[in-house]
């Protein structure tokens, strides 16, 4: 096993991560470790000047739409990038980057590219994103990234228990930065692919009453959260209905935890702080994923629950040890 980690270890410091805002000649982005191949190195380094490039020229016309050729970004990857435009354009500030090359189960990744956003609001506006890549260097994927550190956590050989886990972490990285694009950019399709058509979807709100005695309320602990049951195709339908009376939405993942169930170990519980805000509302609160790998190509979330950090006036209604979790849910086969 030492050797295991050993190896582990060694892949993370050599795999990771862009150091944004460096300045070198020539202005272009390069890749600094992390790829042997030449001729692939020479062509993911071209597309991602080529995307970045029609980014900021799109932001500077006012473009409704990027324009790339399809050898350079697939089909699914394009329309992903023109329904995050919809919401808001976004440019790459950085002169020049120096990044590694992560190696995936579907290709190869880079990480932490810095990008303004023109609708969030100044405290918002610089976010980063992660850029996925097919196995012959075709844009596959453009998403909201999460913080470096939060990664590296995340992927240590410490959380890691043996290579399987270690590839599920990384595809729990990028199914929750799938997951909180989707958001970003109104996709409902990979929403709603992305439930289990059984999900049991739960939702806290603060109230300053007593809840009804409706059965699809509960009470856990605290008389001033009022926790609602909804179905998947409920939830879809209200968030439908967000959607269409909303200009732009920024979704931020803090406080990131990922952890395999003790008895099975296809089923892993992910536990986050969400941050929501758009042009009409805003709140903070705990977002808990259940997420099952039985379907090792299609994972899919069982449980989503989100409770309220704080009320109005700023207190707490949610303490850590009241924040759902892999053992808040009895799981049967």
């Amino acid at each position: 096993m030492k050797h295991l980690y050993s190896l582990r270890l060694l892949t993370l410091s050599v795999l990771f991560f862009c150091f944004g805002n460096l300045v070198f000649a020539d202005g272009v982005f390069k890749i600094i470790e992390g790829m042997r191949d030449p001729s692939l190195k020479a062509r993911i380094e071209s597309n991602v000047n080529l995307l970045l490039s029609a980014l900021n020229a799109a932001q500077q016309k006012h473009a409704k739409s990027i324009k790339l050729s399809r050898d350079i970004i697939s089909k699914d990857a394009l329309d992903n990038i023109d329904e995050i435009w919809n919401t808001s354009a976004m440019s790459c500030p950085s002169s020049s980057l120096a990044c590694r090359c992560l190696k995936t189960s579907t290709g190869w990744q880079v990480r932490g590219i810095p990008v303004d956003f023109e609708e969030a609001d100044p405290s918002e506006k610089r976010q980063e994103i992660s850029i996925d890549f097919s196995p012959d260097g075709v844009i596959s994927n453009v998403s909201v990234a999460m913080e470096m550190h939060r990664y590296e956590s995340i992927m240590s050989s410490d959380n890691c228990q043996d290579d399987l886990d270690y590839s599920r972490r990384q595809i729990i990285v990028n199914f929750v930065e799938n997951f909180r694009t989707a958001y970003n950019r109104k996709d409902l399709k990979l929403l709603r692919s992305v439930f289990g058509d059984k999900a049991l979807i739960i939702t806290g709100k603060v109230v300053s009453e007593k809840p009804n005695t409706d059965i699809s309320k509960i009470r856990l602990n605290n008389d001033r959260v009022i926790y609602t049951k909804q179905t998947k195709a409920e939830y879809l339908a209200n968030l439908e209905r967000v959607f269409k009376n909303t200009k732009y939405i920024n979704v931020a993942f803090n406080d990131i935890d990922v952890t395999q169930h003790p008895k099975y170990d296809d089923i892993y519980g992910v536990t986050l702080k969400q941050y929501w805000h758009t042009n009409r509302y805003s709140d903070e609160g705990y977002l808990f994923l259940l997420i099952d790998f039985r379907d090792k190509d299609h994972p899919l979330i069982q449980v989503r629950t989100w409770q309220p950090y704080k009320d109005k006036s700023g207190k707490v209604v949610t303490q850590e040890n009241q924040v759902f979790h892999l053992g808040s849910f009895r799981i049967t086969r």
